[in-house]
């Protein structure tokens, strides 16, 4: 299957360390810069990357371990990522960008212009875990442990992938995991997951700890402006309000906006509650 990023040229830039794919849309104006969230890829971001590129030069990446990315086995700590997002803020964009980060994304995106603030224009946060990669909320239970009636879609994915199914094989899974997605998506997800390193997945469901600045830390040394969606907690949005209250500094340069009704992957599964809050909000940059 092709990357689903119609008008986009696909990349790749070897960082020295790891290879990371990557695609730039058609578009003019400001830099900005997609990241996806785990157990994903560039093109998660396909309901949004086009409207996006009328406005702005639009970057999208897989982050190590994933899509067209190369594997690192060990190597999947927040500062590697980290290093990665500014490879390719500094050498492949070469200019300030708005960096959005979906889950994992926007952990990333958030340490990368905390640390380098000088590559940020803006920050948009969707549902993210600002957080050491890996680690939760002690509130929170491990992904494996939180029942809905079943396991986590993420425990689910991962016992797919250990069991080594073929690609049509694991369609058929994702099919009946996930009923009711748009037509176009379990073989999208199903390609996703096979080009996934299964340790990235292991250590979400794990909770295990690799490394990674406390949460309020990161967010008080950004000076940027930063638009934090949150999703819903009661549709498996993945930030309680008491915890953002614990980790988003007072300040003005930042505004959270709870999407109602919206679960975990606002900008795939809930596009049409997620485009007046963001649109507006980034042409007032």
């Amino acid at each position: 299957m092709a990357l689903l990023l119609d008008g986009f040229a696909h990349h790749v830039v070897d960082t020295g360390e790891v290879e990371i794919g990557y695609s730039v849309g058609s578009g003019n104006g400001p830099a900005m810069l997609l990241l996806h969230g785990n157990s994903s890829r560039r093109d998660s971001f396909l309901n949004v990357a086009g409207l996006l590129s009328e406005s702005y030069k639009v970057f999208a990446m897989d982050t190590r371990g994933h899509g067209f990315s190369s594997h690192t086995p060990g190597q999947y700590t927040t500062p590697n990522m980290v290093r990665d997002v500014v490879f390719v803020l500094r050498n492949v964009i070469k200019e300030p960008a708005i960096v959005w980060g979906h889950s994992m994304g926007g952990g990333i995106a958030a340490a990368a212009l905390s640390e380098n603030p000088e590559l940020g224009l803006a920050l948009v946060l969707e549902d993210s875990g600002v957080r050491s990669f890996g680690t939760r909320h002690p509130a929170s239970p491990p992904l494996g442990q939180r029942k809905s009636g079943t396991l986590s879609i993420f425990a689910q994915q991962l016992k797919a992938m250990d069991a080594g199914l073929s690609l049509e094989e694991m369609t058929t899974k994702i099919e009946e995991m996930q009923p009711g997605q748009p037509g176009y998506y379990a073989a999208w997800k199903a390609e996703v997951l096979i080009q996934l390193d299964n340790e990235l997945l292991r250590m979400a469901v794990e909770a295990t700890e690799v490394g990674g600045r406390d949460p309020r830390e990161i967010l008080d040394k950004i000076e940027v402006p930063v638009l934090f969606m949150q999703a819903d907690p009661d549709a498996g949005g993945l930030n309680t309000d008491e915890y953002l209250a614990e980790i988003i500094p007072d300040r003005d340069n930042f505004t959270v906006t709870k999407i109602v009704g919206a679960g975990h992957n606002i900008n795939r599964a809930h596009t049409d509650l997620m485009l007046p809050v963001v649109l507006p909000w980034l042409a007032g940059l």
